[in-house]
């Protein structure tokens, strides 16, 4: 099997299964408790947040566990608003998670607005400059789109925010920037920022928060008062042990990956061009993108019908935001201005340390051959 769909989700490190075991099996004590095997595990638990604050840039007091990168958008929008009204903006592309929440904050009379994207998924930062207004309470821009790996100047935006409504609260989505490529959640400048374990070969069910020292957020789950009283409940000891093996795995070995996902990147694009010329619409600009996503729509073949091709020949891709609902995959593309007959024809391929040239020369075979048996069956 060729797996090529690393942006919905990775391979766990053989590592995290035996850290697993060590603290859900051998070593399974509640951290809270007082006995010396209960404190190892608190223990256990401090270093963990350790070794996610150092990949992030940031100190150990300044990170939350979450159960997902999802509950940690949610967290971060429902929980940080300073005022009870005012302006929300996040981007057109933004993962579900934030894009739903942000549209439940309606509903308790915020005012919310979608700041418009390029082709490519990034903001087109002109028009979300002249969005924010005084009355702005909250900002959420990803950092790299899940769809296509487009790459937001979050910095710039952070920067734009804080002049013309600087008691405004900025969020981002770092799902699938962090572990991807370095940076620093203090350099962004951002006040919020979400992560997710199962996007870096952690186990799935475990993410953090990034808050701010100066960035004051309301609980967002009432109970014993774990996480600094902000996320009661028994920590789950064995995936933030995971966690955080598998974050400090990866970034020490972040550039060398981010360099070998480029040249595959690079060269996945200028074959999709050549060999397909205007039938296929690339959406991932490779000079403003993470390295790790290609997106690319084809024009009259449904991308999901590709998709089982591909599988049919052992290749694994997306079509996109695995955790996207129907409504979800029509925004995205109107979003992309994808129109036509390239609106239902998007496939994501997406690679991790372990994808191969020989991996990418496969894809492109079968890509050519599925698209030569499959164009018989055009749609228009």
């Amino acid at each position: 099997m060729i797996y090529l769909d690393n942006a919905a989700t990775t391979a766990m490190f053989p590592e995290c299964a035996d850290i697993i075991k060590r603290y859900a099996v051998d070593e399974y004590f509640n951290p809270s408790a007082l006995y010396a095997p209960a404190l190892s595990a608190a223990k256990a638990v401090k270093t963990a947040r350790g070794q996610i604050a150092r990949a992030l840039g940031c100190d150990s007091d300044e990170i939350v566990f979450t159960a997902s990168g999802s509950e940690a958008d949610n967290f971060a929008i429902t929980c940080s608003p300073r005022h009870k009204k005012g302006r929300i903006i996040i981007s057109a592309t933004e993962h579900a998670a934030v894009f739903n929440c942000a549209k439940s904050m309606a509903d308790k009379g915020y005012e919310v607005v979608v700041a418009p994207c390029d082709r490519y998924g990034r903001v087109v930062e002109e028009q979300f400059v002249r969005l924010l207004t005084e009355d702005t309470v909250l900002v959420s821009v990803m950092h790299v789109c899940n769809e296509t790996g487009a790459l937001n100047d979050v910095k710039k935006l952070v920067s734009e925010v804080r002049k013309h409504c600087p008691d405004a609260i900025f969020h981002s989505d770092g799902v699938q920037a962090f572990g991807k490529f370095r940076f620093s959640v203090r350099d962004l400048g951002v006040d919020l920022y979400s992560v997710s374990g199962h996007k870096i070969h952690a186990p799935k069910g475990i993410g953090a928060l990034y808050i701010s020292k100066k960035t004051s957020v309301r609980p967002f789950v009432y109970g014993g008062g774990q996480e600094k009283n902000l996320r009661s409940g028994t920590e789950n000891v064995a995936s933030i042990c995971a966690f955080g093996y598998a974050a400090e795995r990866v970034c020490a070995q972040v550039n060398e990956v981010y360099a070998a996902e480029k040249v595959l990147q690079k060269r996945l694009i200028d074959v999709l061009s050549a060999k397909f010329g205007k039938s296929v619409r690339i959406n991932t600009d490779p000079d403003n993108s993470g390295a790790h996503i290609v997106s690319f729509s084809f024009d009259g073949i449904r991308g999901e019908v590709m998709l089982h091709y591909l599988e049919s020949k052992g290749i694994m891709v997306g079509t996109g935001s695995a955790c996207s609902s129907k409504k979800a995959a029509e925004r995205i593309p109107a979003a992309l201005g994808l129109n036509g007959t390239f609106a239902e024809g998007t496939l994501r391929i997406s690679f991790c340390e372990y994808t191969t040239v020989e991996d990418v020369d496969a894809l492109e075979k079968a890509l050519e051959e599925g698209a030569k048996l499959l164009g018989k069956y055009r749609r228009i």
